[in-house]
Order: structure tokens, then sequence, then C-alpha cells
């Protein structure tokens, strides 16, 4: 993600309006950024203060309504006792008698308790249902009653809000509560009592507790449908189907900030242990934050003073800084234009701006001395290159011409393939192929596949030369034979090595040539069984070679050597003076040159 600050630099205004700016942005997102955090930290606040008082008035009303039930519940153990009730829920035929004594019954518990009951029905496992105040021959208008047709439970249970459609209801909404009634003697499960009392009492303590000036309780059943509401036409409701269908209920341990008929609202709930319903409290958020405007005021009276002063302040300060940057770019421009004498005024401080004149007239004269530094380098690195062609036409610079060579050596061949004399014709063949590889110019360097098919032809003129003593091994790992050397670096170390260690003793010795990886590098060796070196000139030569690493430019030429003084300077002229020839040499028992290149994968083409 971009700075926000990057988009300032790319407008094509003023440094002093680019500061402008800046300073504004900041100082406007500081103050956002604190009003934000303290409107979360006050309503955070807010949140848990409404919950604390909520909380305690729903748990309040809440106690109230479980006692109201439980002491309704109660109040009926009296009745559902009586010998005529439990007769009438065990007995198996009845008469007209019998109904209207439990009628009776009915109406006296009705006249001794609760005035707010609407309607009260017995019922029973096998009798019809008997009401307070009706016959058996009006029992079809009870059919369309919630309650009607449950299966009986032992539970109290209680039915949320609904309309009661018989006559005596009057088309009042009611609460059923269901009270199970057991046999005395066995305490089976006979019966059911259905009592409908209307919202009055419920009403009565909801209006006595208040939540502010604009709060409401209401009710909400486990099926989200509404059992109490001040707004009466919204009572047994589903939630969905009234103005607070898009609410949703916290949990009993928290406050939610929502947003309901247009307006914010702090919601919470606690639910009854009796009934399972939630008593719901809300209060417009404005309401129980009130200090939350005033805060946003000020915000806003802060907002506009920074931005008056950010407007006034900051170009008059902003005026020190951008006069010595002006200066500078106009001596930025000169540069530009290759005049690399221009210099700042002096001015002693630590402060950005002092130190960067003195940075500026440091990197000019630093820049000046780098021109110089950076021609001579271009000079030097030409120098290398030519120097590098010259070490290949050094390597050759006694051989014989090729064309008078190799026409002599096809006239050898063919008298030998005359005469029948195979060995004078594989040796003339042999060093054919070698003067042809060695005065090929087009390529610098050769797969180590070809450069290794050199060296064995080389190798087989000298088994040709001493055919019973001298012996010769090539260990190489296939993977090597695809890597770039440099050309003509074996056949030459080789070469001293027969010159050095096997022409001295007639032919016999050794000479093993042999590969291995060392990191990224690839160490060749090429190893004899000869007398070995001498200290002192052993030491000379090591000598000459380390001249050659830190210098190869001035000492690749040094003497007519064609062997490892001149290998050694191209490699360095190739690889740099990291790579190049070691030498290691064992009084008595031989000698080990070790060549250090780099590998190279890329397959020459």
């Amino acid at each position: 993600m971009k700075n926000p600050i990057d988009y300032f630099t790319r407008w094509k205004i003023s440094i002093k309006v680019k500061m402008i700016l800046a300073f504004l942005t900041v100082s406007v997102f500081s103050v956002l950024m604190l009003g934000g955090f303290s409107n979360y930290i006050y309503s955070n606040a807010a949140k848990k203060e409404f919950y604390s008082i909520s909380n305690e008035a729903t748990v309040r009303l809440n106690y109230h309504l479980d006692y109201y039930f439980r002491q309704l519940e109660q109040s009926t153990h009296s009745l559902i006792s009586s010998e005529r009730i439990q007769h009438w829920l065990t007995s198996t035929s009845y008469t007209n008698e019998d109904i209207q004594n439990v009628e009776k019954e009915l109406r006296s518990y009705l006249a001794l308790n609760y005035s707010e009951t609407q309607g009260m029905f017995l019922i029973s496992k096998s009798n019809p249902v008997v009401s307070m105040a009706q016959s058996f021959a009006k029992l079809d208008r009870l059919t369309n009653e919630p309650w009607y047709g449950r299966p009986l439970s032992g539970d109290l249970e209680i039915l949320p809000t609904h309309i009661a459609k018989y006559e005596i209801a009057n088309g009042r909404p009611v609460v059923s509560v269901f009270l199970p009634i057991f046999d005395k003697n066995t305490l089976d499960l006979i019966g059911r009592l259905v009592v409908d009392v209307s919202l009055q009492e419920i009403e009565r303590s909801f209006q006595s507790s208040r939540l502010g000036s604009s709060g409401t309780f209401f009710i909400v059943s486990g099926q989200n449908t509404i059992v109490y509401h001040p707004n009466e036409k919204w009572g047994g409701l589903p939630l969905a189907q009234t103005d607070l269908a898009s609410l949703r209920i916290p949990d009993d341990h928290s406050a939610a900030k929502q947003r309901c008929q247009g307006r914010d609202y702090l919601i919470a709930s606690s639910r009854s242990a009796v009934t399972g319903w939630r008593i719901v409290s809300m209060v417009p958020f404005a309401e129980v934050a009130v200090g939350l405007n005033a805060a946003r005021i000020s915000m806003l009276i802060v907002l506009l003073l920074i931005t008056m002063l950010v407007l006034v302040v900051v170009p008059l300060v902003s005026n020190r800084f951008i006069k010595p940057i002006v200066t500078l770019r106009d001596l930025m421009k000169q540069v530009g234009n290759g005049d690399l004498t221009v210099q700042t005024e002096s001015i002693t401080g630590k402060d950005e701006i002092q130190q960067l004149s003195h940075s500026f007239n440091r990197m000019v004269k630093r820049l000046d001395q780098l021109m110089i530094t950076n021609t001579g380098l271009q000079v030097k690195e030409m120098k290398a290159q030519l120097m590098q062609k010259e070490a290949f036409i050094k390597a050759l610079q006694n051989q014989i011409n090729p064309h008078l060579l190799y026409n002599t050596l096809g006239i050898i061949k063919g008298m030998a393939y005359l005469e029948k004399v195979p060995v004078i014709e594989r040796m003339a063949r042999n060093l054919a192929d070698i003067y042809r590889y060695t005065t090929k110019f087009t390529e610098m360097e050769v797969r180590l596949e070809e450069e290794l098919g050199h060296l064995l032809k080389y190798l087989d003129i000298i088994h040709i030369r001493f055919p019973k003593h001298f012996q010769s091994q090539c260990y190489f790992n296939e993977k090597y034979l695809q890597h770039r050397v440099v050309k003509f670096i074996l056949q030459p170390i080789v070469e001293n090595a027969v010159k050095y260690a096997i022409e001295p003793r007639g032919g016999e010795g050794a000479v093993i040539v042999s590969a291995y990886d060392d990191g990224s590098d690839l160490i060749i060796e090429v190893a004899d069984n000869g007398p070995g070196i001498e200290e002192e000139v052993l030491l000379q030569i090591r000598e000459q070679l380390a001249q050659i690493s830190s210098n190869a430019d001035e000492h690749y030429g040094q003497g007519d050597s064609l062997g490892i003084s001149n290998v050694h300077a191209r490699l360095v002229l190739k690889y740099g003076n990291k790579y190049g020839i070691t030498l290691t040499s064992f009084a008595g028992r031989g000698t080990v040159v070790s060549i250090r290149l780099p590998i190279i994968t890329d397959v020459l083409k």
C-alpha cells in the first residue's frame, strides 16, 4: 500500500502548498482519529452503563413475572385437588349435573382469586372440555383456541399472547397458562387446567418501570413472538411482522447498539427462568450518550482552529526551509548541464538544510573525482580486454605456421598410411587435431568436454612416445563436462608435468587429471609422481602467480612460458583474482597443480 504523503509529492504544485496540505491532512486525520477513538470508548462506556441499569430493571421485571405465574400455579392447588375435579378427570361417564358441578368449582375459584382471568378450562383424557361459564353444548366454539387439542404434559407451560375468540373474553389478547393435574392417589397425570389471563397485570408492572424518558420494555417469546409491547397492536405478532423486524436481540450478558426505525438504539435483554421469554429493554442511544454530541461539537471546533492555524503559520515557517531548497534546485540544474564547479554558500549549523548544503558541496567534488576515475576505469577495462585476447596469441607465439604445419602433417599421415605404419599415422592425426584446436580464436570459452578431448589426444601422443612405462588417467564426473572453461588450460599444465616429471626418467611415471566441486567453484587437479619442485623454485613460481593475481594486466606476459603463468594470467583476466592456479609439491613424491574456476552451467551453442 502506498504512503498517502507520496501523492502530495506527485502534484505539480509548489513545495509550500504541499507542506500546507500535508500539515493540514495530518492534523485533520489526527483529530478525526482522536474523535473516532473517543466515540468508540464513549459508546462502549454508554453500552456498559446502559446494560447495568437495564439489566437491573429487566431482572426485577422477570422476577415479578416469574413470581406472578408461580403464585397462579400455587393458587390452583386447592382447586385441582378438590373431589369434584378429581372425580371428573378420573371418571369414564358423566351427567349434566357433573358438568355443572365442575363449572361451579371453577367459578368459585375465579371469584376468590385473579380478576384478570378471562377463562378457565378443565381438560381430561376422556371427558369433554369444561369451561367456567359454558355448557358442553357450546364446546365447538373452543376448537379454534391455540391450546385446544395440545397433548397433555406434566410441566407448567405458558402459551404466549394470542387473541381469545370465545364470548367471555370478547376478543381480548390473553396468555394461556397450562397447569398439569395429577391423581391424588396414584400421582398419574389425569388432566390439565388452562387459565387464560389478560395482560393487565403485566402491563401494570411494565408501566411502573421506566428507562429514561422514552425507553421501553417489551417481552419476546422463544419463537420471537411479541408477548407484550406498549403498542397493543403488536401483541401476539411475530417480531418480523412489526417495525422491529430489523432488530437482533443480544444475549443475556451484553448490550448492543442497533439502528431501528431510523434511529440508533441500545438494546439489552434478560431471559425468564420460568417462561423462557426475554424481557427486552430498548432506549434511544442519543438519550443515553448525552455527552457524545457535546464531544463531537468540541472536536469540530478544535478541527476548525487547527485548520486556521495551519493556513496562517505554515506559510510563514515554510519560507525558511524553501529558500535554501530553491537555491539547491538551481545549482542542481547547473550540475545537470555539466558544470561541476558550482558550490553552495557555507552556513554553519547542524540542521538538515545546512547539512544538505554541505553534502551537496561534497557530492559535486566527489562526482568530479568519479568522472575522472570512471574514465580511467573505462580505459583500463578496454586495455584488459585487449590483453585477454593477446594472452591467447602469446600462448601460440612460438608455434609453426598453421598452413605449413597442416600440409606437412598431412603428408606424413599419407606416407604412414602407404607405408602401413599405423602408429605414425595416429600420431600425425592427433597432432593435426591438437594444432587445429589451438589455432581457433573464435571462442574464448569451450565446454570442458571439448577441452578434455583435446587433452586425451595429446596424452595419446605421449603414450606412443613412451609406450611401456608412461601411465595417465582422467577422472571427470559427467555432470562437469558441459561446464564452460577458458580454452587451452589443461594441455599446457599436463605438458609441463610430462616435461619435468616424465621425460627426465625416460617416460617412467604417471599423470592423473581429476575434477571436483568446491561450493560454487570447480577444481581441476593435475598430479604427477615426479621428483617434485625444489623449495626455492616453488617459492619463485608462487610469488610470480601472486603478482599476476594482484595485477594481471601488467604481469600476464612475463617470461615465455606457455604453461602455468600463461594459464593463470588468462584465468585471472577472465574470472578475477579469486581464480587461477595453485601449486603443491612434495619432494621426491610429485607435484599437484590445482586449477580453480567458477562453475558456469550456461550451455554453449
